[in-house]
C-alpha cells in the first residue's frame, strides 16, 4: 500500500484553519504547531493562534503569539489590531491606543484600525478624540456601520441627541441587520419619549438578535411605560432585572 501523501505546509495550514473555523481547537492548535516545527517564522500562524488563545480568553498567549506574527512581518496590521483589543479588554488602555495608533501608521486607509483607536478614546471617554477617529472611519469607508455607530454614542454621550440619532439611522441604512444599533436608538427615542419609535427599535432588535438581554430590559421599560405593566415585567426579567422609571426610581426584581 503506497504511503499516504505527505501533506505541504500549505495545505497543512488550511487543514488548520479549517479545524479552527469549526472550533476543533485542539486538531487546529496541533496542526499549527507542527507547521512551527518546520517553519517558525510562518507570521500567519502566529496570528491564527493569537486570536484561537484570544478565543479562549488566554489572553497572555494570545498576545506573544500577535507580537512574534509583528516581529515576524512588521506590516502586519491586523495583528496589532488585535493586540490592540486583547489590551483594550484588559483595559489597558494606553497600550491598546498604541497598538491601535500602529495599524493606522501602517496602513492609514484601512477604516478598522481608526474605528478600533476610537473605542479606545471612547472608553477613555476622550470624546473628541474619538470622534475624529469615526469621522475618519467613515471617510474612508461611507458604508462603515459601526463607524456611524460609534459616532453616534459618542455624540450621545455629549448630549447631542439629534446628531446621535442621526448617525444611527446613516449606520441601520448601510447594515439593516446591524443588531445592536437598533438598541442604542431605541434609547435615545425612549429618553425623548418618541416611544412608538422606540418600541419598533427595541423590537427589531430582539427580532435580529434574540439574545441580546439589553434589549429586553430596555424593551421591558418601555412597556412598562406605555402601561404593558405584565409584558414589561415579563421583558424586563430576561434581561437584566432592573425596572427604570426615572434616574432617581429604581428597584430590582
Amino acid at each position: 500500500m503506497n504511503e499516504k501523501k505527505k501533506l505541504t505546509i500549505e495545505e497543512t495550514f488550511a487543514l488548520a484553519v479549517q479545524n479552527h473555523n469549526k472550533n476543533n481547537l485542539q486538531a487546529a492548535e496541533n496542526l499549527y504547531k507542527k507547521i512551527l516545527k518546520t517553519n517558525p517564522n510562518y507570521a500567519g500562524v502566529h496570528y491564527n493562534l493569537g486570536i484561537m488563545y484570544k478565543e479562549l480568553k488566554e489572553y497572555q498567549k494570545s498576545i506573544i503569539f500577535y507580537e512574534k506574527a509583528i516581529q515576524i512581518d512588521p506590516n502586519y496590521t491586523l495583528a496589532y489590531i488585535n493586540i490592540g483589543i486583547v489590551f483594550k479588554e484588559l483595559e489597558e488602555l494606553q497600550k491598546a491606543i498604541s497598538y491601535f495608533k500602529k495599524a493606522t501608521h501602517v496602513q492609514p486607509d484601512y477604516p478598522d484600525g481608526h474605528n478600533n483607536l476610537g473605542l479606545a478614546f471612547l472608553k477613555l471617554k476622550e470624546y473628541q478624540k474619538a470622534m475624529n477617529c469615526f469621522q475618519k472611519t467613515i471617510q474612508l469607508d461611507p458604508s462603515h456601520a459601526s463607524g456611524h455607530s460609534n459616532l453616534g454614542i459618542a455624540f450621545k454621550e455629549l448630549g447631542e441627541y439629534q446628531k446621535a440619532i442621526s448617525c444611527y439611522e446613516k449606520a441601520i441604512q448601510a447594515n439593516p441587520h446591524y443588531a445592536r444599533v437598533y438598541y442604542n436608538l431605541g434609547n435615545i427615542l425612549q429618553e425623548l419619549r418618541e416611544l412608538e419609535k422606540a418600541k419598533k427599535c427595541y423590537e427589531k432588535l430582539l427580532n435580529l438578535d434574540p439574545a441580546y438581554k439589553k434589549g429586553y430590559s430596555g424593551y421591558g421599560n418601555l412597556l412598562l411605560k406605555i402601561s404593558q405593566h405584565n409584558k414589561g415585567l415579563a421583558y424586563i426579567r430576561k434581561g437584566d432585572g432592573v425596572v427604570r422609571f426615572t434616574q432617581n426610581d429604581v428597584k430590582f426584581l
